[in-house]
């Protein structure tokens, strides 16, 4: 997959960083009561402090994707991660809750200009037969950074409290700033352009053949976003509120659910790099609907944790499969601004897909919303099935368009 050299950098300057920095995200969550009890806050107001860092994320999309376009991954690494410790210093160093929450949402755009930066990263360091592994690996170090972060910080908060916890992260994102500067990223041919660096028209350049294939991943990411966060909304208010099961209840069914994300995610990459992307995206898709069909009918805890089992697997699949799959459509030189388009309509689903969510479960019951959203992922994958074209090179149809000239090492 890669030569012994190309893996121990990407491990030193990609992966490990990318386990760092979701510790330190994950680290916060534990500590939001304290976070309260710290700034004199009610605990409803302190928890604003993760929108605030959600809206943060939004914004740093388009902006990063145009500078990938025109100076490559490497810039928006450094920028992110030296952002990120700054504002962690801010964080500790102020006593003012509202200045913590700009702290946060400067935050959120600088931690998401270095996760969007390590995505194209990571995908532009491996041929295109073997990024749907290099991309789940990452999704995978990813999700266990962010299940080992409030262990850890649960253990620290008593001791160092939500000060220590911000100047602990602040470390660790000024370690990782560091290991993005010394960072040699792969050379990537971009043609010059004379065009503006924020296109909302860049769509126009993907090849006719795949410009459809865009638009369903548009979709497609929008329903696994919607999804992610209906499901941490509305699953504990069925499972709690209306089958009165406990909250540990609750937390065995996330277990199970998480268990069965981790067990799929390399498996899928091994699928989208040899079947193809569709092999990986459309049952994703299809799987995570009828999960939400199912989902009402399960009233207790061994059909729900089957139920939940499936949904992992759905969401594991998912992981990097956007990603990768947009990679292969979309020209070289619009990587950046079009994953950015992408996701920034996705987080759309994260932000409005809560919402309609409660509006439903207000006026019938949680677990009705769960049906709601079920067609919007079924036609995603039947979409995906029966309209989108395969992007992996070697798994083409005849008459496609050739695959983008791949990256070099940089000298």
């Amino acid at each position: 997959m890669l030569t012994s050299r190309r893996f121990w950098s990407g491990a030193l300057h990609i992966y490990i960083p990318s386990l760092l920095m979701m510790i330190g995200q994950g680290m916060l969550i534990p500590a939001l009561p304290t976070l309260a009890e710290t700034y004199a806050v009610a605990p409803a107001l302190a928890v604003q402090v993760v929108t605030i860092q959600q809206v943060g994320k939004f914004i740093a999309f388009i902006p990063t994707g145009a500078i990938v376009d025109r100076w490559g991954a490497k810039p928006p690494m450094m920028i992110g991660a030296f952002v990120s410790a700054v504002c962690l210093l801010g964080a500790a160093a102020t006593e003012n809750f509202v200045l913590l929450l700009g702290t946060q949402i400067v935050w959120g755009f600088g931690q998401n200009m270095w996760m969007f930066g390590r995505e194209i990263a990571a995908a532009e360091m491996v041929r295109a037969e073997h990024r749907g592994r290099a991309l789940s690996t990452l999704m995978g170090i990813s999700g266990a950074g962010m299940a080992l972060g409030p262990a850890i910080g649960g253990f620290l908060v008593e001791p160092v409290g939500v000060r220590g916890l911000f100047l602990i992260f602040a470390g660790i994102s000024a370690v990782i700033f560091v290991l993005a500067v010394v960072h040699k990223s792969v050379r990537v041919e971009r043609p010059k352009s004379n065009r503006s660096m924020f296109d909302f028209t860049a769509f126009k350049q993907i090849h006719p053949y795949f410009r459809l294939t865009y638009f369903i991943l548009f979709i497609t990411t929008f329903g696994v976003l919607t999804r992610t966060q209906v499901t941490h909304t509305m699953l504990p208010l069925y499972v709690e509120n209306q089958l009165a099961y406990s909250p540990t209840a609750t937390g065995l069914l996330f277990t199970v659910h998480a268990i069965a994300t981790f067990a799929i995610i390399l498996p899928a990459g091994f699928v989208s790099d040899k079947l193809g992307r569709k092999w990986v995206a459309a049952p994703s898709a299809l799987i995570a609907g009828a999960t939400f069909i199912f989902v009402p009918f399960a009233d207790n805890m061994l059909t729900l944790g089957a139920v939940l089992v499936f949904m992992g697997f759905a969401s594991g699949m998912a992981m990097g499969s956007m990603t990768t799959y947009t990679f292969d459509i979309v020209p070289v030189h619009l990587r950046g601004q079009l994953q950015a388009l992408r996701r920034s309509f996705g987080e759309t689903g994260a932000i409005s897909g809560p919402l309609i969510a409660g509006a439903v479960a207000s006026v019938s019951s949680p677990s009705t919303t769960f049906w709601v959203f079920a067609p919007l992922l079924t036609g995603a994958g039947l979409a995906l099935v029966f309209f989108a074209r395969e992007g992996l090179p070697s798994r083409r149809a005849p008459g496609a368009p050739p695959p983008a000239v791949e990256s070099v090492p940089a000298r």
